[in-house]
């Protein structure tokens, strides 16, 4: 029996050793894996493996049991939520066809959550259209104001981008060709694209027309609707 267990032990102790080597390389392979994800590692526990014969020896091996892989945990982005905004935009606007004049524009509101992907609120508007020369004649400056409904629609929960639309009334006063000072209202339409640069901050690009009625007085048939256009670029701050 002696000669048996000298013959059994070295083999036991061989094939323990190589299981432990073995084990050893493939819990530092997935400690390895689960660090290149950003995942915690929780330490190993030794198991005791014991070997006995009759003649009551034991042979001891250490080895450690594998760590289970953890699931890779996909990073929410945190979606922007209703609350107050103020932004500012600069860009171009057409009273006069073929005609450019620099636009400058404020605007503040509040927005409320209105499902997953919605929020409309209320804003207020201030501008301004700087004179410039066209056509062998001087086109005034406009300063206008607006007040109206806002809203954004996101294009899915992981999406940065975004689709805008606004509307509402604005008021204007000029001066005219022969400066006397004159006032114009109506209705104004918008709609733009914008992306979340973080939750606090974003860009647009907006497209808005202003629409009012006009009497030509060279002509006697009354007022005409008429449509000044505005392309903007600007930032808006959420609180």
């Amino acid at each position: 029996m002696n000669k048996l267990v000298a013959i059994v032990t070295p083999v036991l102790l061989i094939a323990g050793a190589s299981t432990a080597h073995a084990q050893s390389i493939s819990s530092a392979w997935t400690t390895y894996r689960a660090q290149q994800q950003g995942q915690q590692v929780p330490q190993a526990q030794p198991v005791s493996m014991v070997v006995s014969d009759d003649t009551s020896q034991t042979v001891a091996a250490t080895a450690y049991a594998p760590v289970p892989a953890q699931p890779v945990q996909r990073q929410q982005i945190e979606r922007p939520r209703g609350g107050f905004f103020v932004g500012a935009q600069a860009g171009a606007g057409w009273v006069f066809e073929d005609v450019d004049q620099r636009v400058l524009s404020l605007n503040a509101g509040y927005r409320w959550q209105a499902g997953d992907f919605a929020q409309v609120g209320i804003e207020v508007a201030a501008s301004r259209l700087e004179d410039t020369a066209g056509r062998d004649y001087e086109i005034p400056s406009l300063n206008f104001a607006s007040v109206g409904a806002n809203a954004r629609f996101n294009f899915g929960h992981d999406s940065a981008w975004f689709g805008i639309v606004r509307s509402g009334y604005w008021y204007a006063e000029s001066d005219d060709w022969f400066g006397e000072g004159g006032y114009i209202d109506g209705g104004y339409v918008g709609a733009g694209i914008g992306v979340d640069i973080n939750r606090h901050f974003n860009l647009q690009l907006m497209y808005t027309a202003y629409l009012y009625s006009n009497p030509y007085y060279y002509y006697d048939d009354g007022d005409r609707v008429n449509r000044a256009d505005v392309l903007t670029l600007g930032g808006e701050v959420r609180f």
